[in-house]
């Protein structure tokens, strides 16, 4: 198996579960930051710690983008001009504009460009776009996604009220289940409270909620939360049903997935850690293997998406997101 190298930009706490899972994926690795914390991750996990990312990049096969959201663009344009592959943690830019720039230059150049969007590998996620795609679930599909955390730390940076706050950062998780099972988006309304700008004092919460309606029909409601304190430091849940059943699941329940309708085959929430099976998957493809779930046009669609969804936010209107061929 060809040993890849990586330059990772980044070292906070997902820059760490990338390099854990590129180690396991048989990566030689150089991190890269400008918090002055690298030396000490590349150190944890016999990594390399480099000055620049100019150092980073020299020889790379990809790179992986795990710092501020407001840098993505940058690196992401400065590895694709050397002809390194991209790997992207959410979202590939704050801007629909940036994010458009990415992958036209990426596209011009030949260079894939893969987002890190770590809930579609999620074993409860993946079994659901299985049991969506396997099955009919008739007329008037509708959909529920539940993401909640720990509101965001002084290391996740700034976002203003205005710019959606956790419309377009934690609402991107739901926003691109959504767009997976059910595909183009058509219209937005989205509403928040709360406190929505990040950094904020601790003990503050804030929730967003955005209506998609699919340009094939389905209906999906995604619902976010900012949660004052760290208990639980993470809950997903979903419901989706149809004439032809329901699927339901909830992070929190000691039997993880109900199906109704029909059978739901073997399931265990408890499976590979998704960051592994993200890695894995796109360390596979720059090998030579087939095209992971995630590519370029994915991400550019969460951003778009998201961004309507502030903008429906902050206005108090829908936002139409209008698509080729679409009769919604």
């Amino acid at each position: 198996m060809r040993r890849l190298g990586v330059a990772l930009i980044g070292a906070g706490l997902i820059a760490r579960m990338h390099l854990e899972a590129w180690v396991a994926a048989g990566a030689d690795v150089r991190v890269h930051s400008l918090d002055g914390k690298a030396a000490d991750l590349a150190a944890e996990f016999g990594a390399k710690a480099v000055d620049s990312l100019a150092e980073a990049l020299d020889g790379a096969d990809a790179v992986d983008i795990c710092s501020p959201t407001g840098t993505h663009r940058d690196v992401a344009l400065a590895a694709i001009e050397r002809g390194v592959a991209v790997v992207c943690e959410k979202p590939l830019s704050a801007d629909v504009a940036e994010a458009e720039e990415i992958v036209d230059a990426a596209e011009r150049a030949g260079v894939p460009v893969y987002p890190a969007h770590d809930i579609r590998f999620a074993p409860a996620f993946s079994r659901l776009h299985d049991l969506v795609a396997g099955r009919d679930f008739g007329a008037g599909t509708v959909a529920r996604f539940l993401i909640a955390g720990y509101h965001p730390r002084a290391w996740d940076g700034y976002a203003s009220a205005e710019s959606g706050g956790i419309l377009t950062d934690q609402m991107l998780h739901g926003v691109d289940i959504a767009y997976w099972l059910f595909g183009d988006v058509v219209r937005v309304h989205a509403h928040y409270q709360g406190r929505i700008e990040a950094p904020a004092p601790q003990g503050t919460s804030a929730t967003g909620t955005a209506v998609l309606t699919h340009a094939k029909g389905a209906l999906s409601q995604v619902v976010c939360r900012w949660t004052p304190t760290p208990d639980p430091i993470i809950r997903v849940a979903y419901h989706v049903s149809g004439t032809g059943g329901t699927v339901v699941h909830d992070s929190e329940w000691p039997q993880e997935i109900q199906v109704s309708g029909g059978p739901s085959g073997a399931f265990a929430y408890l499976g590979e850690s998704p960051f592994l099976a993200e890695i894995g998957e796109f360390a596979a493809a720059l090998r030579g293997g087939p095209a992971p779930r995630l590519v370029a046009h994915d991400a550019l669609a969460a951003v778009r998406v998201t961004q309507a969804a502030a903008r429906s936010a902050w206005t108090g209107r829908a936002v139409e997101l209008p698509v080729k061929g679409a009769t919604a």
